[in-house]
């Protein structure tokens, strides 16, 4: 194992430096990027017990990865292009999602036809879904966002291995389509991904739309997700709103979650973002990490957001952030499951309170 990491890194290292033959090429164009971010955050009633926590969270405001992209050009205005990009917590330095390169790993074509890649890849409804965030800023999920309520339901498994995406923009129009095969012997069905996604940018508009479906590998459940979401861009403010969804084929389980949100960049270095979140379960609703899985059954739950982003540089940013989250009913199960492994079962509410101050740097 620890031979194989190695001689990975030793691989990675070569490419960054210029040492290994495709880097040398002067047509590569291979570029080394990634964000840097970690954060203090204090969290009162975890896990529904009354008992707070402390800690150094991975993350932060953005999550941590460095990462590969190049293209070569093959003439007649068409490209190869690749993408190589690997999570990792800088609060103990180990890498993240089980895989050097598991955020993001793909290679394939791009021309005015569009881009046709291949590998481990997002799907539509992230590539979607979270330009609507109102506290995600471009930079993606963080550490205890508000889209997290009833257990990362929505944006669950949204990168897709064994996948092929296709994508094409034409005017203000982003089209995205992606198809994840299965894999399973005897069966081009299960295991399946597939969804698409339409996004329109015109001036301070914007507009997206996106559907993705999964089916288990025994091909026993399907999880259908949409998300619908738009913005607009007045002055040096941005309101947002949005909508997602969730249903399980298996069963009656329904998920929703709504949301309106505001940013407002108040000088050329600080940004104001403030977000409210409604969310809702009903039907047949279980817990989701249970070896022997346990009813929960309807509920809700409100949060509330606020993040404070200051610039120090171009690339280098400090945030404060502040959230609470009330749940009820059945979503208390979920929520405390969630944040602490174990769900509460006796309580009909529970309230959640998070601080976090962190830094961000972008290379």
């Amino acid at each position: 194992m620890k031979k194989s990491a190695s001689g990975s890194l030793l691989a990675v290292g070569m490419l960054v430096t210029g040492l290994s033959p495709i880097a040398a090429h002067a047509n590569s164009g291979v570029t080394l990027y990634g964000v840097v971010s970690t954060a203090v955050r204090y969290t009162s009633n975890l896990d529904g017990r009354h008992n707070d926590q402390a800690a150094l969270v991975s993350g932060g405001l953005a999550g941590s990865h460095w990462g590969l992209r190049g293209s070569e050009d093959l003439g007649g205005g068409n490209k190869a292009i690749f993408k190589l990009e690997s999570g990792f917590g800088p609060d103990d330095g180990r890498i993240a999602y089980n895989g050097l390169f598991a955020r993001e790993g793909w290679v394939g074509l791009s021309g005015d036809w569009g881009n046709l890649t291949f590998g481990r890849q997002y799907n539509a409804l992230n590539n979607v879904g979270w330009a609507f965030n109102p506290l995600a800023q471009g930079l993606g999920n963080y550490w205890s966002d508000p889209l997290y309520i009833g257990g990362d339901i929505f944006f669950q498994d949204y990168r897709v291995s064994n996948s092929v995406v296709y994508q094409h923009t034409l005017g203000p129009v982003t089209v995205q389509l992606d198809y994840g095969l299965g894999e399973q012997p005897g069966n081009a069905s299960r295991g399946t991904t597939l969804g698409g996604g339409v996004k329109y940018q015109q001036g301070a508009l914007a507009l997206g739309v996106a559907y993705d479906q999964r089916q288990s590998a025994d091909g026993a459940n399907t999880l259908r997700n949409y998300s619908v979401g738009g913005s607009y861009a007045f002055g040096k403010a941005t309101t947002y709103l949005g909508h997602m969804g969730q249903r399980e084929s298996a069963s009656d389980a329904r998920f929703g979650m709504s949301f309106v949100g505001l940013g407002y960049q108040l000088t050329p270095a600080l940004h104001l973002s403030g977000a409210y979140y409604r969310y809702q379960q009903s039907g047949d609703v279980t817990t989701k990490s249970q070896v022997v899985p346990i009813a929960l059954g309807s509920g809700s739950a409100d949060s509330v957001a606020l993040v404070a982003d200051y610039a120090l540089s171009r690339r280098t940013s400090l945030y404060l952030e502040a959230d609470v989250v009330y749940a009820r009913d059945g979503a208390v199960g979920r929520e405390t499951e969630y944040w602490a492994g174990t769900p509460v079962l006796d309580d009909d509410s529970t309230t959640r309170v998070g601080v976090m101050l962190g830094m961000r740097h972008q290379f």
